[in-house]
């Protein structure tokens, strides 16, 4: 049983997305050979709540948590003032410390560090400097290739992609969770051959027993899962300034439940009957926003706020509804995302309709591919009432618009994911100068033309 380290911030009793990613990954490696042990932060905090205790992972996965420092380093506490830290950087020095001695107590073949935090890279690269350990950087988001990460200046900006261009350099491979953000990894300076794409996933069990015989004829039950981000935001794209840079812009409005809440209005003005059809369910971490703007739409009849809940929980909701709504931010025209929320895969798992508000990228390629349900602009309000009207209409008629079948989409299932990672480590290992793992989305285009 090959041996590794896997550093990962997020993880259980932690809620929340950033935590799945490797409990899942920690469930299933044994199968494959390989024995993660994992270096993790103290307890939860207010954007990652306690979760469901079960996602402890695999019985026997060695967990070592360390908590953050009251006061960091003298350096670390002007590279604050400067605002030219990274983000949890005296979280990282620490367990930096207790990596090394992990290392020299448990004799790893590799190190695993998922990102974000960005500042877990340091430990990854020290590892690798200090003892010569094949170092694999797991990319769970952009860094500073996302739009959501600002700066104050062009001095600050290129501070951190030259953080991400030294991480992405050195590791000797790099985890894309998307197919886009490897493209732009590359040109970034990552090597070609030695970066792959293994996404989030859904992991079968969680949808195992039998799913609900008939929908109702009452309504429609679309759910949103996850965190919406405030509405107090303005709309249309980002720009940058002179007090505020980014690598790419964005459209953040459309990554709450703006577009939403003004479909479900424009709904219930040109089609009334359908909209008293509809039920809107929000689970997750709502901003208030969120609730005051359904009060000024007049939509309380509409919209029901469950508020967070476990992840077991979220997956009842979601097999027990009809449709599922997936957002994100859009982009400029002519880019794609660099991303794909992590709810599409199990949105999609549940065999229920997705409603994608999404733009050009893999998330909305995989819909398309799946045949999983429409995709519209992510701030195009009344594209997105049409959508929902044609699936009330269907709903109300007895035809209603099926999802995805999960059988199809066995490449994106946890365990075949965790396969995919199991052979990047033993590539790694072996320093093999070419890391061959086919993208998840390949594999699903190869089926589906087959």
């Amino acid at each position: 049983m090959m041996r590794i380290l896997v550093v990962a911030y997020y993880f259980p009793p932690r809620g929340g997305a950033g935590t799945q990613r490797f409990a899942k990954f920690c469930k299933y490696l044994p199968e494959f050979g390989i024995e993660p042990i994992v270096l993790t932060s103290g307890g939860a905090d207010r954007y990652a709540p306690h979760d469901d205790p079960s996602l402890e992972t695999a019985a026997g996965t060695r967990v070592e948590r360390v908590e953050s420092p009251k006061r960091g380093s003298a350096w670390r506490r002007v590279q604050r003032l400067l605002r030219l830290s990274i983000d949890e950087d005296e979280w990282a020095d620490v367990a930096a410390e207790r990596a090394a001695a992990l290392v020299r107590e448990c004799s790893p073949s590799a190190v695993v560090t998922t990102v974000s935090p960005f500042a877990c890279y340091r430990i990854g690269m020290r590892l690798q400097r200090e003892f010569g350990l094949p170092w694999l950087l797991d990319m769970r988001d952009p860094w500073a290739l996302d739009g959501w990460r600002r700066y104050r200046s062009v001095l600050h900006a290129g501070n951190d992609l030259r953080h991400m261009r030294t991480a992405l350099a050195r590791a000797d491979c790099v985890i894309a969770n998307v197919p886009q953000a490897k493209e732009e990894f590359i040109r970034a300076g990552a090597d070609a051959g030695r970066t792959v794409v293994i996404p989030n996933g859904f992991d079968e069990p969680d949808f195992a027993g039998p799913r609900r015989a008939a929908p109702s004829a009452d309504r429609l039950d679309l759910v949103h899962m996850g965190t919406l981000h405030s509405l107090d935001v303005a709309p249309g794209f980002t720009a940058n300034s002179a007090l505020v840079r980014r690598h790419r812009q964005i459209a953040p409005l459309g990554r709450t439940g703006h577009y939403l809440l003004h479909a479900a209005q424009l709904l219930r003005e040109r089609e009334p009957e359908l909209f008293a059809r509809l039920a809107i369910h929000l689970y997750g971490q709502v901003d208030d926003s969120h609730r005051r703007r359904v009060q000024e739409l007049g939509l309380q009849d509409c919209v029901i706020l469950h508020g967070y809940v476990s992840h077991a929980e979220t997956i009842a909701a979601l097999r027990a509804c009809d449709a599922v709504f997936v957002p994100l931010h859009d982009v400029p025209a002519g880019e794609r995302a660099l991303v794909v929320p992590g709810k599409l895969y199990e949105a999609l798992a549940s065999e229920r309709v997705v409603v994608a508000a999404l733009p050009a990228g893999d998330g909305a390629d995989l819909v398309r591919l799946a045949d999983a349900g429409p995709v519209v602009n992510p701030t195009d309000a009344a594209a997105l009432a049409a959508a929902l009207g044609e699936l009330v209409s269907a709903h109300r008629r007895g035809e209603p618009r099926r999802g995805a079948h999960s059988e199809r989409l066995a490449m994106f299932t946890r365990r075949h994911l965790s396969e995919l990672l199991a052979r990047a480590i033993d590539a790694a290992v072996r320093r093999d100068p070419r890391i061959d793992v086919e993208s998840p989305w390949a594999a699903l285009a190869r089926q589906e033309s087959a």
